[in-house]
């Protein structure tokens, strides 16, 4: 029985494999939802949590250098302009303020009004007398009389990554005279340690960075102070982070890693507060519900594959038992299980029914020039035939051999019209099967052969009533009235005679 054929004598075989597909895709949707769903709510959980350290975290550093601007004001508003020019006297009001250095481990220096150190404390070797006026920590001070936090950059003097934070100094009457920078040394531990000490999670951390200029002040990765991170454009998500924006992101890095990021502005700096963390960490739980659900999923797939087998296989079975595998028709057994339900319809209701045995006139010839293939096209072709000239109510089966046989209920119930409708549909099929065939036959490793054939075909009809014989009985009659057709000439119509009827 051909995939093909099998198809289409038998709709449950799509239906089945119809709600098999549907099945499977219900489960794979569902699946592959949940899993999704599962991983956005554990990635909002997570975001949100990150999102609230960061913001911790940046409320801090926001203090502390909001602590820091406000010791440098208050010390700048004690410088007496009458001093300024004193480098001993700046050198000695620096000294007396022992609490400096705590605060500003890089140290603290004054400049004149050009940039020019005068007095430093602690003291640095080679810092009194560098003119700092080309850093813009110093410039807008000095130019524009507003405090600044400053771009880290490596110091001229302490030549370690620093960053500073700078007051400028005014006279009685405003005007700017000079300006006080308290340094904070970088490479050496300082107030933003507090926000790099350890990791986030086993392989997470934390960045200070300065989007204004697209550096990393510090990190719990040491190696990444003074990094510069990647020009605009290149990660899209990271400019959206860097150009204000406040929440949780996805992406990949610059190290080709996929990471999570939160960020939180430093209203006071600028700066950004960043916490990471790769999504193979922070997702790690998560996936691995997913390849359970996924193999609970493929697990359910295969069982579904192997019922849905296992029914088409049972399937198979019972209609290998009822129908002929090669013209994909009734075979004897399915035929005397059709006749008798037309006898017993035709019992309630008081109508004829017919039985034709049709026995197919000059196949043999067929068989001995082409070849069993050729025989199988032929009698494939004759039950297609078959089929079309008779109703879907009607019943065309397969004896073996060329014999076919069919089935004809709910005729009249007068046998004068029964027979006559009989007579249409015998005729029918006896032209239809006259008609020429034109085979393909196809074999292996040889060029498709055509060949043509004229067959026609012998019937016999029984016409009765469910009372007036048993199944066997009428076949037989069939049968009979068959062979006077064959014994006539072949290409013939013959009715059976029951005596009796009228």
């Amino acid at each position: 029985m051909t995939h093909d054929a099998y198809q289409g004598r038998q709709p449950q075989f799509k239906l089945t494999v119809s709600l098999l597909g549907v099945a499977l895709a219900c489960i794979w949707f569902v699946t592959l939802y949940t899993s999704q769903a599962m991983r956005e709510d554990l990635r909002r959980t997570l975001g949100d949590q990150q999102f609230s350290t960061a913001s911790i975290i940046a409320t801090q550093v926001n203090g502390e250098l909001q602590d820091r601007l406000n010791v440098l004001t208050t010390v700048s508003g004690r410088l007496r302009a009458e001093i300024l020019p004193s480098a001993a006297g700046l050198q000695t009001f620096l000294q007396e303020r022992t609490f400096l250095p705590q605060v500003f481990n890089g140290g603290v220096f004054i400049t004149g009004a050009d940039g020019t150190a005068l007095a430093d404390f602690p003291v640095v070797p080679g810092r009194v007398g560098t003119n700092y006026m080309d850093r813009e920590s110093i410039s807008i001070p000095l130019k524009e009389g507003k405090s600044v936090i400053g771009r880290p950059n490596m110091g001229k003097t302490l030549k370690a990554p620093i960053f500073s934070i700078v007051v400028p100094i005014h006279n009685a009457k405003g005007a700017v005279i000079g300006s006080i920078a308290g340094t904070v040394n970088l490479g050496l531990p300082n107030f933003l340690d507090k926000l790099a000490v350890g990791r986030y999670g086993k392989t997470g951390g934390y960045l200070l960075i300065a989007p204004q200029y697209r550096l990393v002040i510090t990190a719990s990765d040491k190696r990444r102070v003074m990094e510069t991170l990647p020009a605009s454009g290149v990660i899209p998500a990271m400019d959206r982070m860097l150009g204000g924006y406040e929440g949780t992101d996805i992406f990949v890095n610059a190290r080709g890693v996929e990471v999570m990021n939160s960020g939180v502005t430093i209203p006071v700096s600028g700066w950004r507060t960043v916490v990471s963390v790769p999504t193979s960490e922070a997702f790690e739980s998560i996936e691995g519900l997913q390849q359970r659900v996924m193999l609970a999923a493929t697990i359910a797939t295969l069982l579904a594959c192997a019922l849905t087998w296992w029914l088409l296989s049972s399937q198979r079975s019972a209609e290998l038992a009822y129908y002929d595998p090669l013209t994909q028709l009734a075979n004897r057994r399915l035929m005397e299980d059709r006749l008798s339900q037309t006898m017993a319809s035709s019992r309630r209701s008081g109508t004829y029914f017919a039985v034709m045995v049709l026995d197919l006139d000059n196949f043999k010839p067929l068989n001995d020039k082409h070849g069993h293939m050729a025989g199988d096209l032929l009698l494939i072709e004759a039950s297609n035939r078959l089929k079309r000239s008779v109703r879907d109510i009607d019943t065309v089966a397969r004896f073996g051999g060329d014999e076919f046989a069919v089935i004809l209920g709910e005729l009249d119930a007068a046998i004068g019209v029964a027979t006559s409708q009989v007579s249409a549909v015998a005729e029918k099929i006896r032209a239809s099967l006259a008609e020429p065939y034109l085979l393909t036959i196809t074999q292996r490793g040889k060029a498709d052969a055509m060949a043509q054939h004229h067959c026609t075909v012998s019937i016999g009809v029984a016409l009765a009533m469910d009372h007036e014989a048993n199944q066997d009985d009428i076949v037989k009659w069939a049968d009979a009235a068959m062979y006077q057709a064959k014994h006539a000439g072949r290409n013939a119509i013959r009715f059976y005679e029951v005596k009796g009827s009228a």
